[in-house]
This record gives structure tokens, C-alpha cells and sequence, in this order.
């Protein structure tokens, strides 16, 4: 019996021995059976739960990236991007217009006023923001997007009122225009641009005209721009 016990013995010690064997093997060739079900149950499920947050995190991205810059005083640098941006102001039926500026801080005094603008109904606006500015005012329900290919807006031979880029929405050449109207108000403006800041010094050349008074531009392929305002319709000659 003694004999027996002593071989049952050894043969548990046997099959713990081999049980520890394979254990040890495993952990060497890089496998933990004893985590292989938890992997295979969690492993998964965990990356479709990153994958999801990731997409998420992407999407409010994009989205912030994509959106506009509607009505307020904003900081440049922390929450507008210098840059040039581009709006047209919605046509309601009433009169409205929206207003820009570019801010030298936030005080509200007028000497912190760098260059403004007012844009009337159905016009296209476009400024450009200095990353030496410390801040822009946009009012008047209009949302302000970044200048880019895919929001430039093709005139053809002819353009109302805004500010235009030459060459993606306006060609270079000869246009004109009729004033409508009799009184003083009813005349209409025009001025060659080097720029979108606003800044005065950035108009290469302007004219008003009269009310009935015909008007005639040259726009250089130069000049960045071409900014139409009072009403008339100008058509390229």
C-alpha cells in the first residue's frame, strides 16, 4: 500500500510538473493561456470603442474647422485665425447690411479702429485679418468664412455690388455701368484694390459716379481686387 501511495503521489507531481512546464513554455514563446479568453472577449471590443471615440473626435474637428464666424468681437490668434474671409450678406426682402472691423484692441475707442466696412443687402465681403491684430467685429447676421477655391463665387461678364477678387471671381478688363436714380444718394463707387485689409492705402485708384452718369473701369490683372458699391450693375465691355 505504501508502495501504491508513493506512486499515485508521484504521478500527481508528474502532471503538475508537466501542467507547469507548458506554462512556462507559453510565457516564453509570448502566450498566457490564462489571459487568452479575456483577450479575445475584450480585445475588440475595446478597439471599436476607441475607433469610436476617434471618429467622434474627428468629426467635432471638422466640424469647428468647416464652421463660420458669425456675429461678435473676436481675438485673433486664440479665437479667429489670422487669414482673408468671405461672406455675402443675406437677401431678406428688408433693407440689411453687415458691418466689419478690423480692431487694434477692446477698448471701443474709435482710435483702436484699424479699417471698417459696411456691406449692403446681396453684397460679397472679404477682408483680410493681420495676424498683428488683435481682434475683428463682424455684426449683421452674416457668417464669415475662410477665403478658398471652393467658395469663390464666378461673376462671368458681369458683377453688383462687393468686394471681388480678380482672377477667381472677376476678370480683368473694361467694364461699365449706368447710375439710376436723380438725387446724390443714387450714385455708385468703384475702386481698384492691392489688398483686402481695408486699409485706404491699399486703393490703387476710385471714382464715383453720378446719378444718370455712365461709368467706365480698366481692372488691371495686377490688382487683387475690385470692390463695387451704390446699386449698379457693371458689365464687362
Amino acid at each position: 500500500m505504501a508502495g501504491l501511495g508513493l506512486g499515485i503521489a508521484g504521478l500527481v507531481l508528474g502532471v503538475i510538473a508537466a501542467a507547469t512546464l507548458e506554462l512556462e513554455v507559453a510565457s516564453i514563446e509570448g502566450e498566457d493561456p490564462r489571459t487568452e479568453t479575456t483577450l479575445a472577449e475584450t480585445g475588440p471590443e475595446n478597439s471599436e470603442e476607441d475607433a469610436d471615440d476617434t471618429a467622434e473626435a474627428d468629426g467635432a474637428e471638422s466640424a469647428d474647422e468647416s464652421a463660420g464666424v458669425g456675429d461678435g468681437i473676436w481675438e485673433v490668434g486664440s479665437e479667429v485665425e489670422p487669414g482673408t474671409y468671405v461672406t455675402t450678406v443675406p437677401d431678406t426682402g428688408v433693407v440689411n447690411s453687415c458691418y466689419v472691423a478690423r480692431l487694434s484692441g477692446f477698448s471701443g475707442e474709435f482710435d483702436e479702429l484699424i479699417a471698417n466696412d459696411n456691406l449692403s443687402e446681396g453684397a460679397r465681403g472679404r477682408v483680410t485679418i493681420s495676424e498683428n491684430d488683435a481682434g475683428v467685429e463682424f455684426t449683421g447676421g452674416c457668417e464669415w468664412e475662410a477665403a478658398s477655391e471652393s467658395n469663390a463665387v464666378e461673376l462671368g461678364d458681369s458683377a453688383g455690388d462687393g468686394v471681388w477678387e480678380v482672377g477667381s471671381e472677376i476678370q480683368p478688363g473694361t467694364y461699365v455701368t449706368q447710375a439710376e436714380g436723380e438725387g446724390a444718394v443714387d450714385s455708385c463707387y468703384v475702386a481698384r484694390l492691392s489688398g483686402f485689409s481695408m486699409d485706404i492705402d491699399e486703393i490703387i485708384a476710385n471714382n464715383n459716379i453720378d446719378a444718370g452718369a455712365q461709368g467706365r473701369i480698366t481692372i488691371e490683372d495686377s490688382d487683387a481686387g475690385v470692390k463695387f458699391s451704390g446699386g449698379c450693375t457693371w458689365s464687362r465691355d
